[in-house]
């Protein structure tokens, strides 16, 4: 199978798609919001007003909404908005995307012992939980993050590895949450900020209701239905924590697998926001000067593409052949052809705290075919083999061009693919969990530190370790971070861990990170996103109202 865009033309098409995008905006391509022009974003559009239906699309839907026990982006994104968390991101006009300032959720204010071993989160009073039984809009306690930190460690989850330094949790009394940790840890606050640490009701965890097909917590909005493969629809939670908020009506999610679908609803008004996954660069300006009034919001992303390879079985198991892969791969060809923009990418995204100087990543991760042959030589394959590639449609269309360029890369060191693309609740659910495959492509879902990264997905013993790595070594080096306080100090220990998983892991092999892109209605204001996928910045959107 050949690329979508021809090794030939595809160079000059790129240059042809970047200038159009960038001559449609007056702002750095791919370097943050559009700011003037074709895509402008309109700030200080007046006080927000209450109302409004939000439309927004889907390019797969969620295989289950327990988000204990999927570890799928979609679900998340589903319903992220139900939930809170004991604190959360900050986001908003005045604050930097992704930053990992915190703010309050469920908890007003929190504290840690100097031994960093000790946090206390005071929970705010009278928050209530959405008013659907068994919960009845009952207030949330401390025994409800007791529950939930009880049920993630009951089960053989993915976010286990964050609640895994926890030796006992403590709740004094119903508004006092204290966790006694194993060992030190100097970012704990940060763990607790991830969307997977959502707080679930003891009704939820004990069985009382179906959390794979039902959610109720805390949070801005209140699943009213959910119709599997078709919609989503979420209303305004009236009786939320923070006042005044939110300010729609509700949000409705249309699953539309189909790229051109979604643009067409975009086109037509039925859909008021599509995302960077369901649209490619391509045709950002067309869109932008057909209708009035888009708004087009570019940032620098945290999610990566990925090459997963089998570390413990298949022709993958050699280092050689997982390094000749990181060297075939023609990576800034591939964002200069099918992405906004993007950054070559190790193990930790580079905006996060610990990430390698970006000279030095895109050294390590240098496009070499001639060295990649060499590797696969020295590995044994002088001929090379055939393997197949699994890919899911369920990220979207631009994810299969990217498999489709992968196989080409590889197919020029020897290395003979053939794409097995399957649907995303198998892929997601079984194929990628249970290490059923020898090489995928796909994404990460973001995460939101450097400790996060790698204790789940590089360790012996990570509960994302979906490409079995086992290396003692790197074991120890992750371990010993995390008491690390002096700042300094940890950076230098975090890039050491990457060079050496670049060099002596190279699975899973991050290949970058591409911008985001959304495009949303002139009559939608105020969203300020942050990549930590729960969609909580919905909270603060709001419509113009006829």
């Amino acid at each position: 199978m050949s690329h979508p865009i021809s090794r030939l033309k595809r160079s000059q098409a790129a240059g042809a798609v970047v200038a159009a995008a960038c001559l449609a905006l007056t702002s750095a391509c791919g370097t943050g919001a559009a700011t003037s022009g074709k895509g402008k974003i309109v700030e200080d559009a007046g006080p927000p007003q209450d109302g409004g239906i939000l439309h927004t699309a889907a390019t797969a839907d969620a295989p289950s909404l327990d988000i204990q026990k999927e570890a799928s982006y979609m679900t998340h994104v589903a319903v992220g908005t139900v939930y809170s968390r004991l604190v959360a991101p900050k986001t908003g006009k005045d604050i930097e995307y992704g930053s990992s300032e915190l703010e309050g959720d469920l908890a007003e204010k929190w504290s840690k012992s100097e031994d960093l071993k000790t946090w206390t989160f005071d929970l705010r009073q009278g928050v209530k939980f959405h008013d659907k039984p068994p919960v009845n809009g009952r207030e949330l306690t401390s025994a409800d993050v007791k529950c939930t930190v009880d049920r993630i460690k009951s089960l053989p989850g993915h976010q286990l590895g964050l609640v895994a330094n926890v030796a006992k949790l403590e709740t004094p009394d119903p508004y006092t949450v204290i966790f006694n940790l194993i060992s030190p840890n100097t970012a704990f606050d940060q763990t607790m900020a991830n969307p997977f640490m959502a707080i679930l009701p003891c009704e939820g965890t004990a069985g009382e209701f179906n959390l794979a097909e039902d959610a109720i917590g805390t949070g801005p909005f209140v699943l009213k239905s959910w119709k599997r493969d078709q919609e989503r629809v979420m209303e305004k939670n009236p009786d939320y924590f923070i006042e005044g908020l939110p300010h729609l009506d509700g949000i409705q999610t249309t699953v539309l697998p189909d790229a051109q679908a979604q643009i067409a609803a975009l086109r037509s008004g039925k859909l008021d926001m599509i995302s960077s996954l369901s649209t490619e660069k391509r045709q950002v300006d067309q869109l932008l000067n057909q209708i009035d009034g888009l708004q087009l919001r570019t940032e620098k992303g945290i999610t990566q593409t990925r090459v997963f390879m089998n570390a413990k079985s298949g022709p993958f198991s050699k280092l050689g052949v997982r390094l000749a892969v990181a060297h075939a791969i023609d990576k800034e060809g591939m964002i200069k052809a099918l992405r906004s923009g993007g950054t070559l990418t190790g193990p930790i995204t580079p905006t996060l705290f610990g990430a390698l100087p970006q000279d030095e990543v895109d050294e390590l991760l240098k496009y070499d075919p001639e060295k990649a042959k060499e590797l696969l030589v020295e590995a044994g394959y002088p001929n090379g083999f055939s393997a197949e590639l699994v890919a899911t449609d369920g990220y979207g269309e631009t994810i299969l061009r990217e498999a489709q360029w992968i196989q080409e890369d590889l197919a020029k060191i020897g290395i003979e693919l053939t794409i097995d693309q399957q649907d995303y609740a198998t892929y997601v659910s079984s194929t990628w969990p249970e290490t059923k495959y020898d090489i995928m492509y796909g994404l990460q879902t973001p995460m939101l530190t450097a400790d996060e990264y790698l204790t789940s997905e590089y360790t012996s013993t990570g509960t994302r370790n979906w490409s079995l790595v086992d290396d003692p070594e790197l074991d120890k080096m992750i371990a010993a971070q995390r008491v690390i306080t002096d700042e300094a100090e940890r950076e230098k220990a975090l890039q050491d861990i990457e060079r050496y998983i670049m060099e002596n892991v190279s699975t899973p092999l991050p290949l970058y990170a591409y911008d985001t892109q959304t495009l949303y209605s002139g009559k939608v204001h105020d969203y300020h996103p942050h990549p930590d996928y729960s969609s909580r910045e919905l909270q603060n959107v709001w419509m113009e109202q006829e």
